[in-house]
């Protein structure tokens, strides 16, 4: 049993490490290292199993792991444009069909739609 200042130490001390950490009660923590993700799961299930709370498991602080949330921000943007794109270029097409008094199952099956999708684009 550690107390809250320790288990932060251990938390930030933890370096290329898994980080095993389980609340016994109120500012009291179990905390253990694993070398593997193998063992940092069966320490996890151990800690499950004696009733501790608010189990975490920390991964390994490995120099250069860092995420670049700045690129995965733009790579997720410029994914979303893409999907607005192609709904856009779907969505004329269904307009078109229904235009051309297709039925609206028959649209949905062949754009890979919802019907009630089909519908609203259509203005019903």
């Amino acid at each position: 049993m550690i107390g809250w200042n320790a288990r932060k130490q251990f938390v930030d001390e933890r370096g290329p490490r898994y980080l095993v950490e389980g609340t016994i009660r109120r500012d009291e923590f179990a905390v253990t290292y694993a070398d593997t993700a193998e063992q940092a799961e069966k320490i996890r299930d151990r800690y499950e199993n004696d009733g501790y709370r608010n189990i975490k498991v920390h991964l390994p602080d490995l120099p250069g792991m860092e995420i670049d949330l700045a690129r995965y921000g733009r790579e997720l943007a410029a994914a979303r444009r893409e999907v607005e794109e192609a709904t856009a270029i779907v969505r004329a097409a269904v307009i078109r069909a229904a235009e051309q008094g297709r039925a609206e199952a028959e649209i949905a099956r062949t754009a890979g739609v919802d019907r009630m999708t089909v519908r609203k684009w259509v203005g019903k």
